[in-house]
């Protein structure tokens, strides 16, 4: 890759970043209409190239992630948030049961957290998801702000 195309792809991270910080859910918006309008287009190609099922399968699954978009992603969260409650509470459980010990305090209280922290997290998904979306897309935009900024720095510093 030419130093000129690692430059623009650093920047273009960066923005990427800058767009998750800023926009958040909104993202999830835009991301579903550009998903949704693809599989239109390519659906009506496959009509046009006379592949009608698969074609209109696109046309059809384009127009549900268009319309119906926010309830996929609403039940994709609860699914999530019902997942992170089990594994958390088996996790946690088995330890228990199991007297798990670490050699030392902070090892033990690393054995304990992560049961911990997946149930809370579920919890969060359950009764606050809106927090919890804004947080990841925030902290998300922060590392590819910074990933690109690494990337910037890399392809600056090549000769």
């Amino acid at each position: 890759m030419k130093k000129s195309e690692k430059i623009v792809s650093a920047v273009l991270m960066m923005v990427l970043g800058i767009l998750f910080i800023l926009l958040k859910d909104t993202f999830i918006g835009i991301l579903m209409s550009v998903v949704g309008l693809s599989l239109i287009v390519v659906g009506i190609i496959d009509i046009v190239n006379k592949l009608v099922p698969p074609g209109v399968v696109k046309i059809v699954a384009g127009v549900l992630i268009i319309v119906c978009g926010w309830a996929i992603v609403e039940a994709v969260l609860y699914i999530l948030a019902g997942i992170l409650l089990i594994f958390g509470i088996l996790l946690l459980y088995y330890k228990i049961k199991n007297n798990v010990r670490g050699c030392n305090f902070w090892h033990t209280l690393l054995e304990y957290l992560t049961p911990a922290i997946c149930i809370a997290i579920g919890v969060l998904l359950l009764f606050h998801k809106g927090a919890v979306v804004d947080f990841v897309f925030i902290a998300s935009g922060i590392l590819t702000f910074l990933e690109g900024g690494i990337l910037l720095f890399n392809a600056l510093s090549e000769e």
